[in-house]
């Protein structure tokens, strides 16, 4: 699947487009996240979101484009410890204390923390009179440290112990609000589409049997991104017959023709 997906790109960025141009950018903010079945809940893990990114118009209007983004990537889950007995919350069978860490954080009851580089592929269709942006998309992440708390103490589980697994592909939802010029705001939400880890069962504190769980990412990013090319925006100039800007504000120079 990283094959045909590597393809796919290729062939995206290779599009003979007549008179387009990459439009270049940079893309920074924070992660807001959780993990869809590992019995924790709320998105309360903060991590970062950042990198780099190519934008391709597929219109002569730059309405449309193909974005393509490398990025740092920091997901996980958090739950503080809300009670003093080791025994108060379920959790799977797998779990192993590391030895090599006997320090103990009672704040804590659970936190996960899973880095990853990821290159995300979007279809973003742009308004031209209010310049936001809507986008869809995938992403195939590549997991490069793992640090996994459980009762205030760290569990053994590295990148290679297969507890969670090296590659994973997530389904994208982004929204871009503009500015100023090449500044925008943008939020992201993201879904795992294939489970982030091995399976995991669990124990119910009372007489229940036991119940397995499939584990998803889920993450919403909050980002500043800005573009490099300025120079292809201008202050628009178009009036409409009250007197009143019709259009943004700064627009794209081959936008000037649709006001």
């Amino acid at each position: 699947m990283k094959k045909i997906f590597c393809l796919f790109l290729f062939a995206v960025l290779l599009l003979p487009l007549k008179a387009q141009k990459f439009i270049g950018g940079v893309v920074a903010g924070m992660n807001l996240s959780q993990v869809e079945g590992d019995e924790v809940y709320g998105f309360k893990k903060v991590g970062f979101n950042g990198g780099g990114l190519v934008m391709l118009p597929l219109n002569r209007k730059q309405s449309i484009f193909v974005t393509v983004e490398l990025l740092y990537n920091q997901k996980g889950a958090y739950q503080r410890n809300t009670s003093s007995g080791a025994d108060a919350f379920p959790y799977g069978d797998t779990v192993l204390f590391d030895p090599a860490f006997p320090y103990k954080n009672n704040k804590i009851y659970y936190k996960l923390r899973t880095d990853y580089v990821e290159v995300p592929l979007l279809f973003h269709i742009e308004d031209p009179y209010t310049g936001f942006a809507f986008g869809i998309g995938a992403s195939w992440a590549r997991l490069v440290y793992l640090k996994e708390t459980l009762f205030g103490r760290r569990l053994y589980a590295d990148i290679r112990s297969g507890r969670f697994y090296r590659d994973n592909w997530n389904f994208l939802l982004d929204v871009r609000v503009p500015i100023y010029k090449g500044l925008k705001f943008t939020f992201r939400y993201q879904h795992s589409i294939v489970p982030i880890g091995a399976e995991r069962t669990y124990y119910a504190l009372v007489n229940a049997d036991p119940f397995t769980r499939k584990m998803y990412h889920q993450v919403l990013s909050f980002r500043i991104m800005y573009t490099f090319n300025d120079r292809i925006y201008y202050l628009n100039q178009s009036r409409n017959p009250d007197g009143s800007r019709r259009g943004p504000k700064w627009v794209r120079a081959v936008n000037l023709q649709s006001y």
